[in-house]
């Protein structure tokens, strides 16, 4: 069992609500455990509130956890505990893990949806196919007649499905976990992740998120006080598209040189307008707004996207529907009009 980001919203925003109010973190740790239902998040409130009542500081309790809580969260928490702001800091992590929320479950939502749509199609084209074609092509045969192009390609599929099926069934099942095993590795996901980029349609989608993400976290960095060199680092590690990763890296040392950032933002990952707003920042010292503008920008950018790809699939599946519906009659009638036509 794992513990989901809707957990962990919940704990950081009651949290921020109880810090406000007053009440003691080892407290508010004892109450947030016991209030979790899942088991092994229990244990890990537990544990952390138990070290804070030891001693530890809040962001070395929740260090240990890294699987959990991500080095972007401990590093604003540990930057508020310096500042003095942890329950703004712990607003804006809330923030931060809604808005990656959302954007799942839109991305979700946009995939479910011709998935179902075309398992329906599928189904029942092998439901026509094994219960009504088998019939009709008998009776062909008995009247010596040949049966259409469509009734043929159907049939071919079908007859292949019933003499390989189980082979073809394995095949896949095993192509979706070797995958899946390939994905949960370090270089897996790394490549799965610069794919994404270069997906037609949703390549841009996922680079402009990246974008709004990578400008919220250093916006939030920057707000709690921590060096923009250490920013970035943090930025870097906290990305989790690998091209974007790597091209924030690359930065790092030239900041530590005294250089700007907007000279070396990679003009293939990072349009105009970042490269412009970055560079106004830089110069009139007013980055975390830029930053914040950035964010809200390409999110924007994000969410009208996926209500535009969304209702253009409709049309499309209808299209695939009535192609779909089109071939199986083809298949499944055109052989009785052509008997009846021959008679």
């Amino acid at each position: 069992m794992r513990v989901s980001d809707r957990e962990k919203l919940v704990f950081t925003k009651n949290i921020a609500v109880m810090i406000r109010a007053s009440i003691p973190l080892a407290q508010a740790m004892k109450s947030q455990a016991e209030q979790a239902t899942n088991p092994i998040f229990r244990a890990i409130l537990r544990e952390s509130a138990h070290d804070i009542e030891a001693g530890q500081k809040f962001s070395f309790a929740l260090e240990k956890y890294p699987r959990v809580f991500s080095g972007f969260y401990v590093h604003v928490v540990r930057a508020a505990e310096k500042a003095g702001t942890l329950e703004h800091n712990l607003e804006y992590l809330a923030e931060h893990i809604e808005a990656n929320m959302v954007f799942k479950k839109t991305l979700a939502s946009a995939l479910i949806y011709p998935a179902f749509i075309m398992s329906a199609i599928a189904a029942v084209g092998v439901l026509f196919g094994y219960s009504v074609l088998p019939t009709i092509t008998e009776l062909l045969l008995s009247f010596d007649v040949e049966p259409p192009l469509a009734t043929k390609i159907v049939l071919f599929a079908l007859l292949g499905f019933q003499r390989y099926g189980v082979v073809i069934l394995l095949g896949i099942i095993a192509a979706v976990l070797s995958t899946y095993v390939y994905i949960q590795t370090p270089q897996g996901t790394d490549f799965f992740t610069r794919i994404l980029l270069h997906l037609p349609v949703l390549g841009g989608i996922f680079r402009r998120v990246y974008l709004a993400q990578s400008a919220k976290i250093l916006g939030t960095l920057l707000k709690s006080g921590v060096p923009i060199h250490e920013s970035l680092a943090i930025l870097a590690d906290s990305m989790e598209n690998a091209t974007f990763r790597d091209a924030i890296r690359r930065i790092v040392p030239e900041v530590l040189k005294g250089n700007p950032i907007s000279p070396f933002l990679q003009k293939k990952l990072f349009p105009p307008l970042y490269v412009q707003m970055i560079e106004v920042g830089e110069k009139s010292a007013s980055m975390e707004k830029n930053l914040d503008f950035l964010a809200a920008f390409y999110q924007k950018e994000v969410d009208h996207s996926m209500k535009n790809i969304l209702s253009l699939l409709e049309p499309v599946l209808l299209i695939i529907v009535g192609v779909a519906v089109l071939l199986l009659a083809l298949a499944i009638l055109g052989p009785i009009y052509q008997t009846i036509g021959d008679i």
